[in-house]
């Protein structure tokens, strides 16, 4: 299944931007070397120092109550992402280690970490851009602003 065919199922717009994105990457990764950004997925980090990757001793060790529920806060939030899009990405028959939640940890720390967020929309440093996501959002803003379209009618 290609990823831009999938525009106009309902998950989309259920998805936020970044989660899309993730999706995104997650669906390049799974081509593998028939991937034109394989050699630059090869470079990338295996972790990331990002709250929402912090397991429990690294949640303990934080001592302080706020810190320590800004950790949980982090995990329970990143695991309602990956939730809320492993339909999509099951959909797109993405191989199983690249539906889990390490996996999805994996790659929301790669989009943050390589990727400038402005209002919604996600915009490359490294001049990495998928044409499905921008086909995606054109589409998503297309629907939103076209009121009859949105309501499905």
């Amino acid at each position: 299944m290609k990823l831009c065919l999938l525009h106009s199922k309902p998950i989309f717009l259920t998805l936020l931007p970044r989660q899309v994105f993730t999706v995104c990457l997650l669906y390049e990764i799974n081509k593998g070397k028939a991937s034109p950004w394989h050699p630059y997925f090869l470079h990338l980090p295996h972790s990331y120092s990002i709250l929402a990757a912090f397991g429990e001793l690294e949640t303990q060790a934080l001592k302080v109550d706020y810190a320590i529920w800004a950790a949980q806060k982090a995990v329970t939030k990143a695991k309602y992402e990956w939730e809320q899009a492993f339909t999509l990405m099951k959909e797109l028959k993405l191989k199983p280690p690249l539906l889990t939640f390490r996996a999805w940890i994996l790659a929301t720390g790669t989009v943050s970490s390589q990727c400038l967020c402005f209002s919604g929309f996600l915009f490359m440093l490294d001049n990495f851009n998928l044409d499905c996501y921008a086909h995606f959002t054109r589409m998503r803003m297309d629907k939103c602003l076209d009121k009859q379209a949105y309501m499905g009618s």
